[in-house]
């Protein structure tokens, strides 16, 4: 199974927001935001952190996909 963050993205953009400024908000360290860039899982803080940001549920912002 693989993760993906397109979602979070989509939402990044319709916010107007930088990743830079969204990891300034969620107090997230440059190795997680590189994670998240690459489809790379991450904490489940992480998540929560993203979705109080946005004010969303966390399969708002990611997806797993299984892999054959």
């Amino acid at each position: 199974m693989t993760v993906s963050y397109e979602k979070l993205w989509k939402k990044l953009k319709i916010n107007k927001m930088k990743k830079s400024e969204l990891a300034k908000a969620a107090q997230i360290s440059q190795y997680t935001m590189t994670k998240l860039n690459n489809d790379r899982p991450v904490s489940m803080e992480v998540m929560l952190r993203l979705c109080k940001i946005f004010h969303c549920d966390i399969g708002d912002l990611m997806e797993v996909i299984e892999n054959d």
